[in-house]
């Protein structure tokens, strides 16, 4: 297995600079385009996943539709493609400075007109992917990024890319603190069958976390996890102007 890391180059047209993340599916660093130095993002997909076809043909297929998707509030997805030398496949987007939505609401919960124009900008931005049938499975407050630190630059991330539309099982740990976010289908409830309500779920405890300042616990175990999704959290403190939607 070839090593990756800073002046790495992928297919002679783009190279890394530094590891920011790592994930289930993948690793993510920042780049530039050796031609024009432009800042990049690039993620690239797990040794030990890159010769399992379904997850290549899905990583793929979702990154040829995104890559022709212009939305202001998701990630842009410049180019993707398999760099015979590390013989993993990698998809290119543009980088995004900035906090997550998690790490801002560290700091206190958003104001009553902030949050309205944040909902406004995802439930866009997610209407629009679904109309392309692209489904994201992962919203929460650590895959919303704000450009420049700014709510109103705010950017989905992560989107869709190679998640089976099986849902994912609470057995194959791809959750790990996020059970927060995660909803009732995922964890095989309704049959397990994914839709665009995967996300207006996940959109609806991500609007609770950035209200409060803290999400909705829906952690616990296992019957927890599951139990706490069969009842309607109190939101009777949610300003009664969002309460409703």
């Amino acid at each position: 297995i070839v090593g990756i890391g800073p002046g790495t180059q992928l297919n002679g047209l783009f190279e890394i600079d530094e590891k920011i993340a790592s994930g289930g599916m993948g690793e993510v660093f920042r780049g530039h385009e050796i031609m024009s130095g432009h800042p990049i993002a690039i993620k690239i997909v797990l040794s030990e996943l890159a010769k399992d076809e379904t997850i290549v043909g899905l990583f793929n297929k979702e990154a040829r539709i995104l890559r022709d998707f212009n939305h202001p509030a998701i990630v842009r997805y410049m180019a993707f493609g398999t760099d015979p030398v590390i013989g993993r496949p990698y998809l290119v987007m543009e980088f995004i400075d900035g906090p997550s939505l998690s790490e801002r609401l560290e700091s206190g919960p958003l104001k009553l007109d902030e949050a309205k124009h944040l909902f406004g900008r995802l439930a866009s931005g997610l209407d629009a992917a679904h109309q392309l049938g692209v489904v994201h499975r992962d919203i929460s407050s650590d895959n919303i990024i704000l450009a420049n630190g700014l709510v109103s630059n705010a950017k989905i991330i992560d989107f869709g890319i190679a998640r089976t539309t099986k849902g994912v099982t609470l057995l194959e740990g791809k959750f790990a603190g996020k059970y927060n976010f995660v909803s009732p289908e995922q964890l095989g409830l309704f049959n397990s069958v994914i839709s665009e309500a995967t996300d207006i779920y996940s959109l609806g405890l991500l609007m609770v976390n950035a209200l409060r300042g803290v999400p909705i616990d829906m952690n616990g175990t296992q019957l927890e996890i599951i139990e706490k999704r069969r009842v309607v959290p109190d939101i009777s403190d949610i300003d009664p102007s969002i309460r409703s939607i």
